[in-house]
Parts: C-alpha cells; sequence; structure tokens
C-alpha cells in the first residue's frame, strides 16, 4: 500500500483551522467571509470513513475583513465570550472538585485488626471491598453522576483513606505518602467537563 502525501493548503488560501488559530470562530467566518472559496482533500480518516472536504477561504479576502472595524469589534465580543465561558468553566470544575473532596472526606472506614501475616497487604485490603464500593455509590449519588475522571478520583481517593486507616491498625501495613493522595481527577486535557 502506497502511503500518500498529506494534502497540503495551496498557496493564497487558508484552511478553517488556520483561520482558528488566528482566532476566528465558526460564527466570525459565517458572518464576514460566507462561501468558502475553494475546498481541497481532507487528509484525515474517522474508521474507515473519509471526512468531508476541507473549505478553503482567500487569504486576501481574509485579510480585508481583519482589517475591517465592525470584524475587529465581533472578534473582540466573541474573545471576551470565549473567556467568560473558560472561566465559568473553570469555577464550575473547582466546586465540583471541592464537594467531591468534601464527600470523599466524610468517610472514616471502619477498620479492624484481624490476624494476618506480615506484608499482606492485599488480604488487609479485602474485607473492605464492599464498604469501598458502597462509598463510592454514596458519593455519586451526593454528587450526581460521575465522569469517568472524577470516579477514578474517587475510587483512589477513597482506597487512599482505606489504605491509611489500615496504616493505623497494622504496623507492617504501607503508610500512604501525603504526595500519593490524589489531588484532583485529571483528563488529557485536565477537564471534568
Amino acid at each position: 500500500m502506497v502511503k500518500r502525501p498529506p494534502p497540503i493548503t495551496p498557496e493564497g488560501f487558508l484552511a478553517t483551522q488556520d483561520l482558528k488559530e488566528r482566532g476566528w470562530t465558526a460564527r466570525l467566518i459565517r458572518d464576514f467571509l460566507g462561501q468558502h472559496d475553494a475546498e481541497r482533500p481532507n487528509g484525515l480518516k474517522m474508521g474507515r470513513r473519509k471526512l468531508p472536504p476541507v473549505k478553503l477561504y482567500a487569504e486576501d479576502r481574509v485579510n480585508e475583513a481583519e482589517r475591517d472595524e465592525p470584524f475587529l469589534v465581533a472578534q473582540g465580543r466573541a474573545m471576551e465570550a470565549r473567556e467568560r465561558a473558560e472561566k465559568a468553566g473553570r469555577t464550575r470544575r473547582a466546586n465540583r472538585e471541592r464537594l467531591l473532596t468534601e464527600l470523599i472526606g466524610e468517610w472514616t472506614p471502619p477498620v479492624r485488626a484481624a490476624v494476618l501475616r506480615t506484608g499482606a497487604v492485599n488480604k488487609a485490603r479485602e474485607p473492605y471491598a464492599r464498604a469501598l464500593a458502597q462509598e463510592l455509590k454514596r458519593v455519586a449519588t451526593a454528587a450526581g453522576k460521575l465522569t469517568t475522571p472524577e470516579e477514578r478520583f474517587v475510587k483512589r481517593a477513597l482506597a487512599f483513606r482505606l489504605d491509611a486507616a489500615l496504616a493505623t491498625v497494622y504496623t507492617w501495613f504501607p503508610v500512604p505518602k501525603a504526595e500519593e493522595a490524589p489531588a484532583r481527577a485529571q483528563r488529557p486535557d485536565d477537564d471534568w467537563d
């Protein structure tokens, strides 16, 4: 199978992605540029399906639109709206993280010492698997539906609390270090929404 070189945007044109990198939004493109001037094949595929062609806009037309006062005003408003949305998102994520941390902090694992050989960490944790699952369910119910990263965060935080409690009962149980405590739920883009 011969690999074709990726399609290149012709000289004198800008692709939609190029415009977005220059601060254009879909609405600004629609309002100030309207219909695209040309198309080029999209080098990306989604599974076996080819994606639609990339829309191209004449660079001269883009530069001219970017010099117009109405465009500059609209772009400024769009940037302000984006900043407000990002700030609201950060606030929402911080509030959500605070709520989850408070709910996790309410749980005190009910540990009791049992006769175990030294170093039997998994055996020490085993009787509390059901309690961990119930606590995760309680947190999810109280906080509302958890996203996958939130659920991972809650599971790690509850397991950390369980290990800390087990370390007080078994002298040989490894004491979890504070820096090992899950600080927050993380995705590759570090976003909970």
